[in-house]
């Protein structure tokens, strides 16, 4: 079986999510996808990856969101709804960074993310000296909230909320928590960026 890591694999998984509508089936089976990919490399069996697909997909389905009005007879519902619904309940798989960023062949270069809060991220760690001591990132990281830098927004009780790259006024916002702090930083040491 192929890894659950594998670059075909996460790229699918993260296609369906990013897909204006999808089965709930394939929603479950994405999200599980790149859930467990973040996870330390511990590898669940194919039983309990199945379960937790079929009680995502069972969560999904209990949701009644709108199926897709081009297609009232299909079972597809919106990725983005569901993400919504699951911001306080579930965690939802961060966007992942499929391209390498490129060397900069400068020290003024910049070097473009997929995604608008990797950068911070990486900023953080350089303000904390290197470390990666998790709630001292996310104080450096509510402080750069504080100060109005971007993708900031709010900082929240429960989290920090942040701007996706594709946000625009009246989306919701993504939420920076410990949890998912840790899985993006897993996902940096992973892609060699820390």
């Amino acid at each position: 079986m192929t890894k659950l890591t594998s670059k075909t694999i996460l790229k699918k998984a993260s296609g369906i999510l990013s897909q204006e509508f999808a089965i709930p089936k394939d929603i479950a089976w994405a999200w599980v996808t790149l859930l467990l990919s973040q996870e330390e490399q511990k590898r669940d069996s194919e039983e309990k990856r199945y379960g937790r697909i079929a009680e995502f997909e069972a969560w999904i389905l209990g949701l009644n969101l709108p199926a897709d009005p081009k297609n009232p007879e299909g079972s597809a519902i919106s990725p983005g709804a569901v993400k919504n619904s699951a911001r306080n309940v579930y965690e939802w798989p961060h966007e992942y960074i499929f391209e390498e960023p490129t060397t900069p062949k400068h020290p003024d270069s910049k070097v473009a993310y997929n995604d608008t809060i990797t950068e911070p991220i990486l900023n953080a760690i350089k303000d904390a000296g290197g470390s990666d001591d998790r709630s001292k990132l996310i104080a450096i990281l509510e402080g750069y909230a504080k100060e109005g830098k971007e993708p900031f927004a709010n900082v929240m009780p429960e989290g920090i909320e942040w701007k996706g790259s594709a946000w625009k006024d009246g989306d919701k916002y993504n939420l920076l928590t410990i949890k998912t702090l840790n899985n993006r930083l897993a996902n940096l040491r992973k892609k060699g960026l820390i």
